[in-house]
């Protein structure tokens, strides 16, 4: 597996610039999720790690399984981690990032996806996973879930440091990839920041060649329903 050659001082210094601030959190392992998957331009995508072990609903679970993983290139990607037996801390994080994502302009609505990829894969089938979401955030939710795969979910955990005894409670990690599926930052903890995740969202998307090149203007942050 490829690993990301990581320059913490010039990233940094992209984001500050742009008026975002990077909350690194186990920033090496974070970095293995490289899957050594080589997109046209020969550089390592961090997105596809994750892809190759998860799957979309049915359409009629959810509305974007119709697009594919391909109309996830060229957007920015957030990632959460659920299951349907997840303590009540995983339930009111994944509601907060349906509140995130229904709180987006509509002009960056199609340039940024939302995934909230299953840690039980023994019992969280697509029936299961589909009523889950359902119930949890509606039939109309812009969150795509997606069912997960044992080796794959084990990895995750290995590389997140983050214990395999304490699954299938998913971790309380949230992933943010550039436009070029490569890893821009992470969030930890059982409450999520809503107002830092839409300004930091509205930054990223200004990236158009990935956070190691330079942005253009920025649309303005939505105002903040949180």
């Amino acid at each position: 597996m490829g690993m990301i050659r990581f320059v913490m001082s010039s990233r940094s210094s992209l984001a500050s610039s742009c008026g975002m601030m990077l909350l690194v959190i186990t920033i090496m392992a974070v970095v293995a999720l490289a899957s050594g998957r080589v997109s046209a331009a020969g550089e390592l995508r961090d997105l596809d790690a994750l892809l190759q072990w998860s799957a979309d609903l049915s359409a009629r679970r959810n509305r974007h399984a119709a697009e594919g993983t391909a109309a996830l290139h060229d957007r920015v990607v957030i990632v959460a981690f659920v299951s349907v037996d997840c303590t009540i801390a995983c339930i009111a994080r994944t509601r907060a990032l349906d509140t995130v994502a229904r709180a987006l302009p509509n002009a960056l609505r199609e340039r940024v996806a939302f995934l909230c990829i299953s840690t039980d894969p023994a019992r969280d089938d697509a029936g299961r996973l589909g009523a889950f979401a359902d119930s949890l955030v509606g039939e109309g939710s812009p969150l795509r879930f997606r069912t997960s795969d044992e080796v794959g979910t084990t990895e995750l955990a290995a590389k997140l440091r983050y214990p395999v005894t304490a699954l299938p409670e998913p971790p309380p990690t949230i992933l943010v990839f550039d436009r070029r599926g490569q890893i821009a930052m992470t969030y930890a903890g059982d409450r999520l920041d809503g107002e830092r995740i839409l300004r930091d969202v509205a930054s990223l998307d200004t990236f158009e060649q990935g956070i190691g090149r330079p942005p253009r203007a920025a649309i303005d942050a939505p105002s903040s329903p949180f």
